[in-house]
């Protein structure tokens, strides 16, 4: 029997290490899955193994009490909209059966096949629905279409209406594009601003304020230039919207600012005294969620993570995990 006061396994607020943390950033790599990349003529080599066990033994030794599993990139779409929409099926199936499971230890994360739009709305109904699923993990692009970008609308209007908790992830840039070569740790943070700049400027985050967002490794440059990329706030059709500007002048603040402090970031790649001190500046520990970015990051990476940022202070550094789940008594 559930009552309104066991609604959620841990305490919305983690003050210290001492309390269970919810690493919102966990990859899965669903049995399957490489082969089917694999037929794709697609070179799965770079890919870690992992099996949930793997994933079980890292939390119960690093102290994480429960894990959001996703899929990382680069998804399921390549090109068939069919062949994607059974490939995101046959993921988020697998997720949330590992999360019935073990739902104490186990959250999930829905990929959805875009940009095939009505593929990903009714995948977004059935994962949410029916599968019982947390969530969903959007990447920045896939082959050149932006989270933000026009297209994606209806999908933003569905979320919205649902107050989704969406993780955004950086994805590779398409091949066509001519900075593709780069090295995807270099290209990933900066990848998360351009769709950032399009979820800016299309006014995604003021038309469709029920969506919860966390930007992945740490919001990339996002934090960095929030303020010189929160200026599309206030444009429209590349021409200045005076009334927007004159408004927040007379109320001394920066609305495109605002915007980037009202949505949440991991800590996937904050680990470094540079990228922690500013993100807890911009944000603070409301803002800030654990993520652990595994098993891409190795075991032994994540533990470095978690000792630097345990040793940054006894004051609060995360804030409230949404998609936390039902306590089963």
């Amino acid at each position: 029997m559930m009552t309104k006061e066991d609604s959620t396994v841990f305490e919305p607020q983690r003050i210290a290490f001492g309390d269970p943390l919810v690493d919102i950033h966990h990859h899965v790599i669903p049995p399957g899955y490489l082969d089917a990349l694999a037929r794709l003529g697609m070179d799965t080599s770079a890919f870690p193994s992992w099996a949930p066990e793997e994933s079980l033994k890292v939390m119960d030794r690093l102290g994480i009490g429960r894990a959001m599993l996703s899929l990382s990139s680069p998804g399921v779409w390549f090109g068939d909209d069919s062949k994607a929409r059974s490939l995101a099926r046959a993921c988020n199936e697998y997720v949330a059966g590992l999360r019935k499971e073990r739902r104490n230890r186990f959250g999930g994360l829905a990929v959805l096949p875009l940009p095939d739009l009505k593929g990903a709305r009714q995948e977004l109904t059935h994962a949410l629905d029916s599968l019982n699923l947390d969530g969903v993990i959007l990447f920045s692009n896939v082959e050149g279409r932006y989270v933000g970008d026009p297209e994606l609308d209806a999908l933003m209007a569905d979320l919205h209406e649902r107050k989704a908790t969406v993780l955004l992830h950086p994805n590779d840039v398409p091949t066509t594009d001519e900075n593709a070569p780069l090295y995807p740790w270099a290209e990933y943070p900066i990848d998360l601003a351009r769709a950032w700049s399009r979820l800016v400027y299309r006014q995604i985050l003021v038309r469709y304020p029920g969506i919860r967002w966390t930007l992945t490794h740490a919001g990339g440059v996002v934090p960095f230039m929030a303020e010189r990329l929160g200026k599309v706030h206030y444009l429209k059709k590349e021409k200045p919207r005076w009334g927007r500007i004159i408004l927040d002048l007379a109320r001394k603040r920066d609305g495109g600012l605002e915007l980037a402090r009202g949505v949440s970031y991991d800590t996937v790649g904050a680990a470094n005294p540079v990228t922690l001190a500013a993100l807890r500046r911009f944000v603070g520990p409301d803002g800030i969620r654990f993520g652990s970015n595994f098993p891409w990051d190795s075991e032994r990476s994540v533990e470095a993570s978690l000792r630097f940022l345990e040793g940054t202070g006894r004051t609060p550094l995360f804030g409230s995990v949404p998609g936390e789940p039902e306590r089963v008594e």
